[in-house]
C-alpha cells in the first residue's frame, strides 16, 4: 500500500467496503465511517494496552475498573465511497490530556490513496464501578509515546 495519507498513522486497519453498505443514493451510508473509525481506533488501544486484542479490558485495566469511554467524534467526508472498494482506516493519537486521549482518524482507499473521510474522537479514561474520570495511565501514556515515536508527556 502506497499511502501518503497514511505515513503518520501508527495503526492502519483494512477492509472491504461490502454490497449492503451502499444507501439509497448510490454510495456507502456515511454512519460506516464511525465504525471504520471504531475499528481503527479499538485497534490502536489494543496495541497501548487499553484494551485487550477483542476490544474489551485488559487483566490490567479490568482489575482496575479503568477503560475508555467514547466522549466525541466527529468526521469530514471528502468524496463518496462506492462499491467495489477496499479501504483503509487509520489512527493515531494528536494529544494526551490529563484523563482524555484525542485520535485523528482516516479512511482511504487501499489500493490508490485516494483519501475518503478524516476525523477524530476522544476517549475519556473511566473508572466504571464510579463514573469518574482518571488519568491515563502512565504505562498506556508510555504506549502512546512508544508507537507515535514522540513524548506524549509534553502534549498535556
Amino acid at each position: 500500500m502506497s499511502n501518503a495519507a497514511l505515513k503518520d498513522f501508527p495503526v492502519v486497519v483494512p477492509f472491504t467496503v461490502h454490497w449492503s453498505e451502499m444507501d439509497a443514493f448510490g454510495h456507502v451510508n456515511n454512519a460506516r465511517t464511525f465504525t471504520w473509525f471504531e475499528s481503527a481506533r479499538i485497534a490502536y488501544m489494543a496495541r497501548i494496552g487499553l484494551v485487550g486484542p477483542s476490544g474489551a479490558g485488559t487483566e490490567r485495566t479490568t482489575a482496575e475498573g479503568v477503560g475508555p469511554i467514547l466522549a466525541n467524534t466527529h468526521a469530514d467526508y471528502l468524496r463518496p465511497v462506492v462499491f467495489p472498494v477496499s479501504l483503509v482506516a487509520g489512527a493515531r493519537v494528536a494529544r494526551v490530556g490529563t484523563s482524555s486521549i484525542t485520535f485523528e482518524h482516516v479512511v482511504a482507499g487501499a489500493d490508490d490513496g485516494v483519501l475518503y473521510t478524516r476525523g477524530g474522537s476522544i476517549i475519556v479514561t473511566l473508572r466504571y464501578a464510579t463514573h469518574e474520570k482518571v488519568p491515563v495511565p502512565p504505562a498506556v501514556r508510555s504506549a502512546i509515546e512508544l508507537l507515535e515515536g514522540r513524548s506524549a508527556a509534553a502534549q498535556t
